[in-house]
């Protein structure tokens, strides 16, 4: 298991403590170096740790930033994803009408079993992912097929081929969002950088705190804890699985409630 997967399958609240603990120890461990320094009458000059801290912090947010809208960029995308996806479905669905009764009446059926596997694997905790997905493209051949078949058929060339093209959008948007929901994630190479700067930082922290001999300081647990927030808001936008940031599947759920319609 990568550092990736690591993250996003913790909680949300277990790995926010596990930053605070972290983060708490480091700088602990920065301050014990610096107060050791200190009995030995070893300083550090003021300005280099001034300034080595400030450039680590800001490289830092810089790097929490940068990452963080990152993820927030694929978060709207995974949501325009639904959007799109259900009126490729709706719009494919419609189109149906202009198909012979054959496999107008076996599409039909296929694409409600079709939005229920999806909202079952949005909505329910427990579902088998794996297997969902499979059913899906096991339902997009069959779905295919039936579109091949109208080859055979005697009916208007132009409405075999804006049916044929409804289809492949839907496919195409379907393989889009498994891609982007179930396999696109921030890189582990990011995740480590930013651990090992927020690393960097609270020891440099700690560091110069006891370089003034002031072994407590209240605003470093709101440093910690903030950082940690950041981390955890990450980490819940990179996530398709965490509740956080859920995508509403509303609009899947007004094309489930089209299907269940008598459409001519």
């Amino acid at each position: 298991m990568n550092i990736t997967s690591f993250i996003n399958f913790m909680p949300s609240w277990m790995l926010f403590i596990l930053i605070i603990i972290v983060g708490m120890l480091i700088a602990e461990a920065g301050a014990y170096i610096a107060g050791k320094r200190l009995q030995k009458g070893e300083k550090e000059p003021d300005t280099p740790v001034n300034s080595a801290l400030g450039a680590m912090l800001a490289l830092l947010g810089f790097m929490l930033g940068f990452t963080f809208s990152i993820t927030a960029n694929r978060f709207a995308e995974r949501r325009e994803l639904v959007i799109r996806q259900a009126n490729a479905i709706g719009t494919c669905y419609l189109r149906t009408s202009m198909i012979p009764e054959r496999q107008k009446s076996e599409v039909r059926k296929l694409f409600r079993e079709y939005v229920d596997n999806l909202l079952q694997i949005q909505k329910t905790e427990n579902v088998n992912v794996p297997k969902s997905i499979s059913r899906m493209n096991d339902i997009h051949l069959l779905i295919w097929n039936q579109t091949a078949s109208l080859a055979k058929e005697d009916m208007d060339s132009e409405l075999r081929s804006l049916f044929t093209s409804s289809v492949n959008e839907v496919i195409d948007i379907a393989s889009e969002r498994e891609t982007i929901a179930l396999l696109v994630r921030i890189p582990s190479i990011l995740w480590i950088s930013l651990i090992a700067l927020f690393i960097m930082s609270m020891f440099l922290v700690g560091y110069q705190i006891a370089s003034f001999d002031i072994r407590r300081i209240y605003s470093l647990p709101l440093l910690i804890g903030a950082v940690a927030m950041v981390l955890v808001l990450i980490a819940e936008m990179d996530s398709s699985e965490k509740k956080g940031f859920r995508i509403s599947q509303k609009p899947l759920e007004n094309v489930r409630e089209m299907l269940q319609t008598n459409i001519p």
